[in-house]
């Protein structure tokens, strides 16, 4: 089970650079504690402030951790005036930190998305769930096989006794289909 906030950050000429780092210290004993590698954030989208003097480009840099090294790459490309003030983005990020960095222009560019966090033990509980389905769907298909061998049964003892009280069954009269 995973629970999702909103999540948004703006970067401008006085707040150049932000990191996204859960929180994760806390008490042991606090329920809302979870470990590390269950925070994801999801950026939906950018958005160009409408104070952003025409022709003024704006470019955002994410830093964030690639398969073998950090990598570092611009991700948002936005120019005042325009008439394309936003752009949508679907960018993911599984594992904190991300540092977002505006490297050209003065700003505002707005960063909207989603924060996921994980419950602590959820891991555990998928797997109890998924043995305890696995049990009820065994134990339905031994019922369905139990029942299947019953009606056979019933079968078997029907045909003995028509064929032990004389013979065959009754045939039915033809009809021609003609006379119809």
């Amino acid at each position: 089970m995973t629970e999702d906030y909103f999540w948004g950050v703006t970067l401008d000429k006085t707040k150049t650079t932000e990191v996204w780092d859960p929180d994760v210290k806390g008490d042991a004993n606090d329920s809302a504690h979870v470990f590390r590698g269950e925070h994801t954030l999801l950026v939906k989208q950018a958005v160009l402030g409408p104070e952003v003097p025409d022709d003024e480009v704006n470019v955002i840099e994410v830093e964030a951790m690639g398969y073998k090294s950090d990598i570092k790459f611009p991700v948002v490309v936005l120019k005042g005036g325009t008439g394309h003030s936003q752009c949508v983005l679907d960018l993911l990020f599984p594992d904190p930190p991300v540092t977002f960095k505006l490297v050209k222009g003065n700003g505002p560019i707005h960063l909207l998305g989603n924060h996921s966090v994980g419950i602590a033990g959820e891991g555990m509980a998928d797997e109890e769930d998924d043995d305890e389905i696995d049990e009820e769907f065994e134990e339905e298909e031994e019922e369905i096989e139990e029942d299947k061998n019953s009606v056979d049964e019933k079968k078997r003892k029907i045909a003995a006794n028509s064929n032990s009280k004389g013979g065959k069954a009754p045939k039915r009269p033809k009809i021609d289909s003609e006379t119809n």
